[in-house]
């Protein structure tokens, strides 16, 4: 009896997963989350001051990932190129101005992602930081996609930001 529950069980199961739709083409119809899900490489990093300036803080070509997975979480690291040069005593006796070089040279955070689809933004629910001030905190960051390109852009009190990812495949 038993077994015969569990051939009617396993039999359903692949008949169901046999007549199950294809996973959709991310395309612009599917929802910005299910869009949003995968790794992104830095292209670009810049800053505007007020005044208008353009500021490169992570260099011309910075380098780094923001991972956005299926389960919600994210983890996002992006440094400065070129890299911060070695600690002339070795990486645990760094003088005060290698160890903040090479801190103002790179970006470690990781938590959970929620996407508010009417907004276009993405918020991050920062669980921990590099930068002590983010850690428990929501960074909202308006975005947009544009086929293999993902867009986080936008204005503060300090003047504006734009960053570009490309999807890695």
């Amino acid at each position: 009896m038993k077994a015969g529950i569990l051939f009617l069980a396993l039999t359903g199961l692949s008949i169901g997963c046999a007549v199950a739709a294809p996973p959709a083409v991310k395309g612009d119809a599917e929802p910005l989350r299910s869009r949003l899900v995968g790794t992104w490489q830095v292209m670009e990093v810049v800053d505007t001051d007020p005044a208008g300036k353009i500021q490169h803080p992570y260099g011309e070509r910075p380098t780094g990932y923001i991972v956005y997975d299926p389960t919600g979480h994210l983890h996002v690291q992006l440094m400065r190129t070129p890299a911060t040069t070695p600690f002339a005593e070795g990486d645990q006796k760094g003088s005060d101005r290698e160890v903040r070089a090479a801190y103002d040279g790179y970006v470690a955070y990781f938590g959970t992602y929620r996407v508010d689809e009417a907004q276009s933004r993405v918020i991050h629910e920062v669980q921990g930081s590099l930068m002590p001030s983010y850690t428990g905190t929501d960074q909202p960051r308006p975005f947009k996609l544009s086929g293999d390109d993902l867009i986080i852009e936008g204005k503060t009190q300090e003047g504006g930001f734009y960053r570009r990812f490309r999807r890695v495949k």
